[in-house]
């Protein structure tokens, strides 16, 4: 578990404890049901594995994003310590409410200073299912480039889905 704690003007960007489990499960079960997601429910079991999965790991983290204390997103990801080291963005979920304004780049933005300025971090990388035009948007309009294809890599209703691995460098 890699602790991460982030204040933008009136959004606080920390690290998913334990006590956060069952209202972030069901958030995020929310955003899929009423905005249309196609991925389906998620049991609280499955998410609590994922919490266990990031809090035993010391590269990893997981972030809840308030704003005014309201939970409007998550993050996950993680630290690549390579030469030179690296973070992966692996999911990140934006209340709908609050897509189209400006919060999620400014939200990527500020956790790119953060490990830049606090540990030397440049190499910033994601994985999107080919399908996804809206999030190739939005990353690619943070300056994510496409650096390699992943064929196959998912398997979403019996139908392989190539991955599009994109770097921004700050």
């Amino acid at each position: 578990m890699f602790d991460i704690h982030i204040d933008i003007d009136d959004i606080n960007i920390s690290s998913i404890e334990r006590e956060d489990i069952v209202t972030i499960q069901k958030w995020i079960n929310y955003q899929q049901c009423n905005f249309k997601d196609t991925n389906k429910p998620m049991e609280l079991k499955e998410f609590y594995e994922r919490f266990l999965e990031y809090y035993v790991s010391e590269g990893e983290f997981f972030l809840k994003i308030n704003k005014h204390n309201n939970l409007i997103g998550i993050l996950k990801g993680r630290i690549e310590f390579k030469n030179p080291n690296e973070v992966w963005l692996w999911y990140f979920l934006l209340d709908n409410l609050y897509r189209g304004n400006g919060i999620g780049s400014q939200i990527i933005k500020s956790l790119q200073n953060y490990f830049s300025n606090g540990f030397g971090i440049y190499n910033f990388y994601t994985g999107v299912c080919e399908k996804d035009t809206r999030a190739l948007k939005f990353w690619n309009k943070n300056n994510f480039k496409l650096i390699r294809v992943s064929k196959d890599f998912f398997n979403i209703d019996g139908r392989n889905m190539d991955m599009f691995v994109l770097k921004t460098e700050v």
